[in-house]
């Protein structure tokens, strides 16, 4: 019997600062709603989406971004509607746990079910002005210690990585070895030369060499006086772009996807089965002090 999953990536145009998770949510409700009308059954949101992207610069009131229980407070409203309307959700938050700050994303079932949560690895930016740094999550948050993780939900299985994550190809496949079908990503990034072409870059060729769907998730617009890329979009296993977002606002980008399209085309390449992991020692060297702080 032929696998289906209608997914929709809700593209979010700018959260400003100031504005209240109420504000937020009502937002994110009003996408909901759109995708329920659509018969979707997975709706993922982007990255630090209750918020807005505060490590565009330093500053000392952070704790105001965080959330200290899993689910967020803020977002039961949304998790109860999508329950009733047997939607599963991705959505990217800020959490503070134990003492310590996480850039977080959680996955829920149709049902409600959470079924569990991955915490950013890769952090873009430095802890102090550096000349060319754009933003400084370093400064924010702690390295992700959940490690890459694929989760049962809507009949598929579904692997998360946030942001400057899917600039590394060990996303991707450490996630693709795990089984992961569908991987969802959602991004806040600031515009600068060739990023919307980057962006599509490194989703496509994360799907295309994993054989596996991808969902970019971003913010968009101009948010707190910083433009946010957007570019939202739904890649196949072939690396070819589904559906795309073609606004800098509210938007929901959506696809059908056929999951047992990735028998064929896994078979066919099987760049997974014919890896040589006993050259690959070079991946698993320290980083050097030199290198962890460029």
């Amino acid at each position: 019997m032929a696998r289906y999953l209608k997914i929709a990536a809700a593209q979010m145009g700018p959260n400003q600062d100031g504005a209240s998770r109420d504000e937020i949510v009502e937002r994110m409700l009003a996408l909901l709603a759109d995708a329920v009308h659509q018969g979707v059954e997975l709706i993922a949101y982007p990255e630090m989406a209750l918020t807005t992207y505060f490590p565009k610069r330093l500053r000392k009131d952070f704790d105001q971004f965080f959330e200290t229980e899993v689910p967020p407070k803020a977002l039961l409203p949304l998790l109860r509607r999508a329950a009733e309307a047997r939607v599963a959700v991705h959505v990217g938050f800020c959490e503070k746990a134990d003492g310590k700050y996480f850039n977080t994303a959680l996955l829920t079932d149709r049902d409600g079910r959470l079924c569990g949560t991955f915490r950013k690895i890769h952090l873009p930016g430095t802890k102090a002005a550096d000349g060319f740094a754009q933003v400084y999550e370093p400064y924010y948050f702690e390295h992700g210690d959940t490690g890459y993780k694929v989760f049962e939900a809507c009949g598929a299985k579904v692997g998360i990585a946030i942001c400057q994550d899917r600039r590394y190809p060990e996303s991707y496949r450490c996630l693709a070895l795990q089984g992961a079908e569908v991987i969802l990503i959602g991004y806040n990034t600031p515009i600068s030369a060739l990023a919307l072409d980057l962006n599509a870059l490194c989703l496509r060729g994360g799907a295309y060499a994993n054989a596996c769907f991808v969902v970019g998730v971003a913010k968009a617009g101009v948010e707190d006086g910083v433009e946010l890329i957007g570019g939202s979009c739904i890649v196949n296993p072939l690396g070819q772009v589904m559906a795309k977002a073609t606004t800098t606002g509210d938007e929901l980008v959506i696809a059908r996807l056929d999951l047992d399209q990735m028998a064929p085309v896994r078979k066919r390449w099987n760049f997974l089965g014919r890896r040589q992991p006993q050259h690959y020692a070079a991946v698993l060297t320290p980083v050097t002090e030199k290198e962890a702080h460029r």
